[in-house]
């Protein structure tokens, strides 16, 4: 499918959010804070927008972080794998207000080290878009930590947090490289952390962190 940058518009604030896209607008969400939202029927497998950012080496990451105190657990950064960071507080466009779906509709996927939301199922008009954030932290997940990451998506499976399943950790080596499509979230962390999987939003690497 070729892409088309058009319907991909910057939104840098949420009071950008009046402004209809050709396939998607943000709007405030019912599940958290603001989502994006399909303006017409969307077909399985359609792109619909790019990940955007400025891209900056998880050293910078680790400096900006956090950006609001009065939310430390919370960035718009995707880890590209090769030491990069993808930004989208600075210069992203509406990909980072994507919420948590434990069923999600849409998945990321890397292009050459350039990340697209893509749809994995039809996708009626006026429904939210999501994608599994799968967030992994370090050490053992309590029921506080859990309670921390709560997931409200209301699917049927809904595992009740946005943390991945176990089965989705690797064990971390020095010369672990993550997987592409993930959200960065760096709360707490001192270094770039090494432990790779699915698409996340964390205190460490790998992760999704859209909203």
């Amino acid at each position: 499918m070729p892409l088309k940058n058009d319907s991909d518009t910057v939104a840098r604030t949420p009071a950008d959010t009046t402004r209809r896209r050709n396939r998607f607008a943000v709007r405030r969400s019912p599940v958290h804070g603001w989502g994006v939202f399909a303006t017409r029927t969307l077909a399985a497998g359609e792109q619909v927008c790019e990940y955007k950012g400025e891209r900056i080496s998880w050293d910078m990451a680790l400096l900006r972080h956090p950006r609001d105190p009065a939310h430390p657990d919370h960035t718009f950064y995707f880890d590209i794998g090769d030491g990069t960071v993808i930004d989208g507080a600075v210069g992203g466009n509406s990909a980072r207000w994507i919420n948590h779906a434990c069923r999600p509709n849409c998945e990321a996927e890397d292009r050459n080290g350039r990340i697209f939301i893509q749809t994995v199922q039809p996708i009626r008009s006026g429904e939210e878009l999501s994608i599994d954030y799968a967030l992994c932290v370090e050490g053992r997940y309590t029921r506080q930590l859990r309670q921390r990451y709560a997931c409200h998506c209301g699917s049927p499976d809904c595992r009740g947090t946005m943390l991945a399943e176990r089965r989705w950790r690797l064990k971390a080596t020095p010369e672990s490289t993550p997987a592409p499509d993930r959200l960065a979230d760096v709360a707490n962390s001192s270094a770039a952390p090494q432990t790779a999987a699915p698409i996340v939003e964390r205190q460490s690497q790998d992760a999704l962190v859209v909203a």
